[in-house]
């Protein structure tokens, strides 16, 4: 009986880790403006994959993000392979020249280029919303964002939104 419990128990053990040993993709939701409506959203990120407003189909997706890299559609291959975030900055393809980074993120900011000038400043990040510039007033509010996106995520929903 006693070795009966302990192999129950192992068992139960095991699945517990094995649920919990991949990685966990947070749903990330973008809205025009609070407060959040689901009839309005503009686009969601659900397992890796950006659709447009509230569908979640493969057939839907716009980008995948996967490993900071995103990538065109509902694909992971080298082929279509658009940008790639390493280093707190986005590169073209799977570059690793300077002169093929885009766009610099920075303690919440994102700077034009392999820069972190103030006056190369587009955006800023904060409070559940992207801003224009250097400012976190409402009025220049871009959009809002439900959840917590990583760097690439974020660089995909601008995308889609045509922003950079």
């Amino acid at each position: 009986m006693n070795m009966k419990l302990k192999n129950v128990l192992s068992f139960f053990l095991l699945m517990l880790v094995l649920s919990f040993g991949g990685e966990t993709k947070a749903q990330v939701y973008v809205y025009p403006d609070v407060p959040f409506f689901f009839n309005q959203m503009e686009f969601n990120i659900e397992n890796g994959i950006l659709c447009e407003g509230n569908r979640s189909s493969w057939a839907d997706a716009i980008f995948t993000i996967e490993n900071n890299k995103i990538y065109k559609g509902f694909s992971s291959s080298p082929f279509d392979l658009l940008y790639t975030f390493r280093d707190n900055k986005l590169y073209l393809q799977d570059s690793n020249f300077a002169l093929d980074v885009l766009f610099t993120y920075d303690q919440g900011k994102i700077y034009q280029g392999d820069s972190t000038f103030p006056l190369d400043l587009l955006f800023t990040v904060r409070n559940e919303g992207v801003y224009e510039g250097n400012s976190i007033s409402i009025f220049d509010r871009l959009f809002v964002i439900d959840g917590r996106p990583k760097p690439a995520e974020l660089f995909a929903i601008m995308m889609a939104r045509g922003l950079i």
